[in-house]
């Protein structure tokens, strides 16, 4: 199956660079339907024209994101020069009433 997401040019340049591993979302009805080898078309948000193509490697469930980063390096998440800034930024995306409500999916992502 084929999914197509939007990122910020950010995230998305560090995927295309090989930098991020991990794309997190919240575990929504749309991520429901995610699975194992499936295909995600990334659109950078400031070029709806510009877009990767990622597999996916591993899906992994969290209740927030601090039990993720328990179990997953920050770092493969994103640009971030510490923990504490990498929670702050997640939390600009998505509320703390958002992560308690749905849970979080990481998504282990490969270029293609």
């Amino acid at each position: 199956m084929i999914h197509e997401m939007k990122l910020n040019d950010k995230a998305f340049n560090n995927i295309k660079n090989g930098i991020k591993k991990f794309e997190l979302r919240l575990y929504d009805d749309k991520r429901k339907n995610i699975r194992l080898g499936d295909t995600i078309i990334f659109h950078n948000l400031n070029n709806l024209d510009d877009k990767i193509s990622v597999t996916v490697l591993a899906l992994l469930r969290y209740p927030s994101f601090a039990d993720l980063f328990k179990d997953i390096d920050y770092r493969l998440c994103g640009t971030a020069n510490s923990l504490e800034e990498k929670l702050e930024r997640v939390h600009t995306f998505y509320t703390i009433e958002q992560e308690k409500k749905y849970g979080i999916l990481a998504i282990k992502i490969q270029l293609l």
